[in-house]
């Protein structure tokens, strides 16, 4: 595959040496057992690493969660009654406590990421609860990746 999205995720497995891909053919399986088709930066990013990413600290970012991550956003958004947040078709992508990071399904090969915490939706600012945490789905692993690199227990 091609790398048109993830170069400073190529840079920092080689830098490390950390991080583990998926199988195109695992991918290829999950998007059709959903009947979807991923953005093609994400795709990148789970051929690279997404089975191990030591640089995500997102909760369950692994794919082998994929499946899980789906069911446990749709749950929270159940339970907090928090449906009508989310119009359009996404994927999860991450999941922590009583928040997910997903992206809408239609918006590009390198879509915004956004972020939904059900706990406290409602108890504080919006801008801290539900919205865009990265413009594009490569910035949110960059941002991640510059997190790891400045973190002193990763020196």
């Amino acid at each position: 595959m091609e790398t048109m999205y993830m170069n400073n995720l190529q840079l920092w497995k080689e830098k490390y040496k950390r991080g583990k891909g998926v199988n195109l053919d695992k991918i290829s399986t999950i998007e059709s057992r959903y009947s979807i088709n991923y953005p093609n930066a994400y795709k990148e990013f789970l051929a690279m690493a997404g089975i191990y990413c030591a640089a995500i600290p997102h909760g369950s970012h692994r794919f082998e969660y994929a499946d899980e991550n789906q069911l446990r956003a749709k749950e929270l958004l159940n339970q907090y009654k928090l449906n009508h947040l989310i119009q359009k078709p996404f994927w999860v992508i991450a999941t922590d406590s009583g928040a997910f990071w997903y992206f809408y399904l239609d918006d590009g090969d390198n879509p915004p990421v956004y972020r939904l915490d059900c706990e406290f939706y409602g108890d504080m600012d919006d801008i801290y609860t539900f919205g865009p945490v990265a413009e594009s789905f490569q910035k949110w692993v960059e941002k991640a990746i510059d997190f790891y690199e400045n973190d002193p227990e990763n020196k």
